[in-house]
């Protein structure tokens, strides 16, 4: 056996397309194995490099920067693959820069680096070849051995002893004739020749694992006769001893391979941060042109202060740029300053700050904050705390729709090279691996969609914890042989990663090129360019990370406030500014407390309007405190319970200590943010906000070695303002205890902005405000549903969508109505909208013939012609919803702009006189029955509009419930309902077992419903949102929804559900067929009518079928026979009644 033995060719799950084995499996294995290095070498990416290297050398074991990349020869059709190893950190800067390059060769497929642009990168790399996939084994393959050898001439002549050749042994086809053949040609040529495993997988018997997830990748299944297998089930992370077997007879390869690793030395020691250098005018440095903007800005902020105010101020200010300049932050704070104020200067709307940002004065007199810190009792130190130095972080909210004109911006001011965003990575996630894993075993896609539907849609679900909380989800598995194999494989894919994404805000800005400091990824869809480290290895390496974050609200905001000033131009009335707008308006806080938040920022989950209501805030402040409150650390404690009932006087509000009164007065004694925990040791024990700012980051992360130490030092300052050891201690223990709960209050303050601004616009200007919020929601149906009933209820009117007013964004009209947004009718393409509008403005549609006429109808197509019929766009320009929608046809026959000759024109538009009636040969149609228009409209809109779908199919249920929801009355002990599923929702009871909650209506009413564990296991499939189902069970009464309403509400302990359909078989045994008695041949009438029923529906049920016809003054019920038996479902009354007649068919 060798002495040592380092692999040096492995791909992990990074590798994405292949490589199962993680980064602490590949460590842990060489730390078990004992070997000294290890190399990680995935394919075309660094991904998971930085992590690798921290993990390795806490181990002790020696890390080896590598990877495998594409290279392609000017004579090459194709491109091969050479692993690539770095011998130190210049080798590692020059791999980086060859897979960046790789990259950004934007005119190739994939990443791939030419042959010459390698060379340019050359230095201080090994370059290795042989694997399966390079030049060398497949020139071999296919006999080529003079293209060959010029192939080893050109590798030698440029890395010279740098040139490795690999071989293998993972049983796979052709390897052992090239083993055979490459071995004198590489001894000839005096090339060394190491051995690789083409690591994939930690252990052997994980070969089917990835053999799967190399099927989820490709799009292929398991049994795929056709798949081409590339792995064997070789690839595992040999021990050395296995790899000393394997190659018994060629050791000298192993030396090879111990010895090239010995060479490869890099050192991932971070020196400092990497700050790109802001241009500052040529009279200052980065610290006095800062001074001098923050000073001249303040100076206007704190006009009309008095002298005293104003100096409070300048010192604050004197010394937040004193600290800032000490610890180098100067260009940071430039930089951040520069792109907020061109963001502000080019329209695009800023945030008022988040996250302990909002603490700085500096920030604030930049106007990188709109937070006041001194006003609103801010701490410089919760931000950059001058004893526990770490890079500031500036998160930033910007406007959604404009955030992408300020990283152009950055990136041109920068340089493109030196500006990028960053990576993240898709996992396998419990739904998702179901699916994935049920496609690659090749089984039906329903049997996936089963499964994923009995694990919970909950944000960090897992399949242990379905299993644990979902007792239907672990019977399914014990019983169904197929879900147990799913789920074998899903469990061991289950976190592994699957995609490469974008992360949501995070921008680098590096002091030049990127790829000096980080691999780059381009995204050849998104054609974004991206870090290739994620947002925590970034920071590692000391890059520094801005957050650009996209905020719908200010995007809201940013709508609803240019809508309002339109009208307030219009009106010569002043223009609304709300930075200017005062904060303690009394409407406002009233609309707060009536709970009516739903669209204002932070504040409109049910929850927090339950909270809001109790606590009927009064001053921004308890705005503030709101949004510190609703957090499941401070609602587990109680601690929104303590605060509201010490407000309203329920309880008295006390101290833990009198010198603490200024300090919490604000919170009713509360301990409630993170800050008042360091002003509590400030006040109390006499420590700087600096080192108070380390006792609360102690606290937060339950440090005891240094809980301990700050105890002492806590109990030793409150000695010296004469509180005794005893009470100091107990102080001490409190403050430990709420410290886990404290909030930012820097964050919630900015944030409470937001959260006043939003309710300001909805108090003044809610129909500007809700057509904002309705234009943020065009893709969300399920939100544009709820938004109108809020509309409702605020007694504003939303307008069904009309081609003849409607813009792609809901706009409100002169007569305060909302217009509907075309935009949010599915499957209208934007282009479209634009072009009607466009057109709209210099001509008025009269009719569908003078809209194609004028419109380009193939820009829409048949789906935007269609969903815009359905929805009832044309219902403006036509008789009726029936005869938009039969036009379709022709519409589309007509194609392009309608010509004036005939012979080019669709059969709707046959002819051009002004006076004709387009629509003459539909007005016989039979109108849509409100099932049928429904139908139309949620599958357009995504909901029902023109009515409710329970009271459009009335006529059919009236069997099948004992009540309408708004007939319950106060001695209805049980009920059978007939309702609409608005929402269903989950939760734990005291034993542990799921407990379902359920909203519903019937068009008369809402009510809410409770399913145990035991009855959901019957219905669980059924049970879907916007299902229309029979309940039944017994009805109480909903003490907390009556107290809200002030109304009598009810709530149903449902003990059965069933679908429609099933009801209908049990209750309808017979349909009654009604003739007119007005008409003298009743019957002769009804027998045409029952032949146009189609054959196929006799004979498919049970339910009899009776006519009932008259003669004279006289009746007659006629029972058919067996041959007119008929089964009782929807479509099959609803025919019935559409060839009858709606009331003539009685179940």
């Amino acid at each position: 056996m060798i002495d040592s033995f380092s692999h040096l060719r492995i791909s992990s799950e990074y590798s994405i397309s292949h490589g199962l084995i993680t980064i602490d499996q590949i460590v842990d294995h060489a730390e078990k194995n004992n070997m000294p290095s290890v190399a990680l070498t995935d394919h075309l990416n660094m991904f998971g490099l930085v992590k690798f290297f921290m993990k390795a050398e806490k181990k002790g074991i020696k890390p080896i920067s590598g990877s495998s990349i594409q290279v392609i020869f000017e004579e090459d059709d194709f491109a091969y693959e050479l692993l690539c190893l770095a011998k130190n950190n210049n080798g590692h800067k020059n791999l980086m820069k060859a897979i960046s390059q790789s990259h950004n060769n934007i005119n190739y497929p994939s990443p791939i680096i030419s042959f010459k642009e390698l060379c340019t990168f050359k230095k201080d790399i090994k370059v290795i070849s042989g694997g399966r996939s390079s030049h060398i084994f497949d020139l071999l393959k296919r006999g080529k051995v003079e293209d060959l050898n010029k192939k080893l001439e050109s590798f030698q002549s440029i890395f010279d002893e740098d040139f490795i050749i690999e071989v293998q042994k993972t049983n796979r086809p052709d390897e052992l004739d090239y083993f055979e053949n490459i071995l004198p040609i590489a001894s000839k040529k005096g090339i060394p020749v190491i051995a690789t495993n083409d690591v994939l997988f930690s252990a052997k018997d994980d070969y089917e694992i990835h053999e799967t997830k190399v099927c989820i990748n490709t799009g292929k299944t398991l049994n795929d006769p056709n798949r081409e297998r590339k792995f064997s089930n070789e690839q595992f992370f040999k021990s050395q001893k296995e790899m000393s077997d394997l190659f018994t007879d060629h050791k000298d390869f192993l030396s090879n391979t111990s010895e090239i690793a010995k060479q490869c030395n890099v050192s991932f020691t971070p020196k400092g941060y990497f700050l790109p250098e802001y241009p500052v005018p040529k009279e200052h440095d980065f610290n006095s042109y800062l001074k001098d903007l923050s000073f001249k800005n303040l100076d206007s902020l704190t006009d009309g202060f008095n002298k005293s105010k104003k100096n409070t101020y300048n010192e604050r200010l004197d010394y937040e740029l004193s600290q800032i300049s000490s610890m180098g932050f100067s260009s940071y704070f430039l930089i951040v300053y520069d792109f907020i104020e061109w963001s502000k200067n080019n329209e695009v709307p800023v945030g008022p700050g988040r996250g302990s940002g909002a603490g700085s004065l500096v920030a604030y007199a930049l106007g990188i904050t709109a937070l006041d810190p001194i006003e609103h009792g801010l701490l410089f130190e919760r931000f950059l705390n001058p004893e526990r130095i770490s890079m500031p972080d500036f998160d930033i909210d910007f406007c959604t729709e404009k955030r992408d004109s300020v990283i152009d911006y950055v990136s041109s001011k920068y340089g493109s090279d030196a500006v990028s965003q960053i990576v993240t990575f898709g996992t396998m996630a419990a739904r998702a691996v179901v699916k994935d894993v049920t496609r690659a075993l090749g089984k039906p896609y329903g049997l996936g969609e089963r499964i994923s539907k009995m694990i919970p849609f909950v944000p960090g679900m897992t399949l242990d914890r379905a299993i644990k909380e979902q007792p239907i989800f672990k019977q399914t598995i014990k019983n169904d042989p197929e879900v147990s194999e799913v789920l074998d494989l899903a469990f061991k894919l289950e976190g592994i990663a699957r995609n490469v994404g974008k992360h949501a805000g995070g921008i680098v800005i590096a002091p030049g090129a990127l790829s000096d400091f980080c691999p780059t990824y381009y995204d050849r869809q998104s054609s974004a360019l991206m870090t290739q480290y994620d947002k925590d290895d970034v920071e590692k390496i000391g890059l520094v990370k801005f957050d650009f974050l996209g905020l719908r609200t200010l995007t809201v905001i940013d709508w609803a406030t240019k809508s309002i000033n339109e009208v307030l131009k219009k009106e010569s009335k002043p223009l609304l500014n709300l930075d200017s707008i005062k904060l303690d308006d009394p409407k406002v806080f009233e609309l707060l407390s009536s709970g009516k938040t739903m669209a204002v920022f932070q504040l409109e989950s049910s929850g927090m309007r339950d909270l809001i209501k109790r606590l009927k805030p009064t001053k921004f402040e308890e705005i503030t405190a709101l949004l510190a409150l609703y957090r499941p650390g401070p609602l587990d404690s109680g601690m929104h319970d303590q605060f509201v009932d010490r407000k309203h006087g329920k309880l008295p509000v006390t101290y833990p200590h009198e010198m603490l009164e200024p300090v919490l007065s604000e919170t009713y004694g509360v301990i409630l943010y993170q800050e008042q925990v360091m002003q509590a040791a400030q006040v109390l024990a006499g420590f700087s906000l600096g080192q108070a700012d380390i006792l609360r980051r102690a606290m937060g992360k339950k440090d005891v070695a240094e809980m301990e130490k700050q105890r002492e030092i806590f109990v030793n300052g409150c000695n010296k303002n004469d509180i005794k050891k005893i009470t100091a201690e107990k102080i001490f223990d409190l403050i430990e205890k709420f410290a886990g709960y404290g909030f930012n209050k820097s964050h919630s303050a900015a944030y409470a902005l937001l959260s006043y601004q939003t309710a300001f616009l909805k108090t003044y200007f809610p129909e500007h405000f809700m057509a904002a919020v309705l234009s943020t929601e065009l893709g969300n149906t399920d939100k544009i549903y709820s938004l109108t009933e809020e509309c409702k209820t605020l007694d504003i009117s939303v307008l069904k969508p009309n081609i003849l007013k409607g813009e792609k964004k809901f706009i409100v009209n002169s007569n305060n109505e909302i217009e509907y947004g075309l935009g949010a009718i599915k499957g209208v393409a934007d282009s479209f909208i634009t072009h009607v509008c466009n057109i709209r403005k210099e001509h008025k549609f009269k009719d569908l013939w003078d809209f194609t006429k004028n419109i380009d109808i193939k820009l829409g197509g048949k789906k935007s012609i269609e969903a815009l019929s359905f929805a009832g766009a044309f219902d403006s320009i036509t008789p009726s919803r029936t005869i938009a929608i039969a036009c379709i046809g022709d519409m589309l026959q007509d194609g392009g702009k309608a010509t004036l000759s005939t012979n080019n024109s669709g059969d709707l538009f046959s002819t051009i006189e002004s006076d004709f009636n387009p629509y003459e040969k539909y007005l016989n149609l039979n109108e849509l029955n409100l099932v049928k228009k429904l139908n139309f409209e949620k599958k357009s809109l995504g909901y029902y509009l023109s009515g409710h779908p329970v009271k459009a199919i009335e006529e059919n249920i009236s069997p099948l419930r004992s009540h309408e929801i708004n007939k319950l009355k106060i001695d209805t002990k049980k009920a059978r309902l007939v309702c609409h599923i608005n929402s269903v929702r989950q939760i734990k009871d005291n034993r542990n077992k799921p407990l379902t909650f359920i909203n519903f209506d019937d068009g008369t009413g809402t009510m809410d419903g409770i399913i145990s564990s035991d009855i959901l296991e019957n219905c669980h499939s059924i049970l879907k949102e916007s299902s229309i189902l029979v309940l039944k069970g017994s009805i109480e009464i909903d003490d907390y929804r009556s107290k809200e309403s002030g109304n009598t509400m009810f709530r149903m302990r449902i003990q059965e559900v069933k679908t429609i359909e099933n009801e209908l078989l049990d209750k309808v045994d017979t349909i009654i067929i009604m003739a007119d008695n007005k008409s003298k041949n009743s019957l002769e009438k009804m027998t045409l009518d029952l032949e146009k029923i189609p054959q196929e529906v006799w004979g498919s049920g049970s339910s009899s079928i009776k006519l009932k016809v008259f003669n004279n003054e006289s009746e007659a019920i006629i029972e058919l026979g067996d041959n007119y038996l008929l089964k009782p479902s929807l479509e099959n009354l609803n025919l019935l009644r559409d060839i009858f007649g709606t009331s003539s068919i009685k179940i």
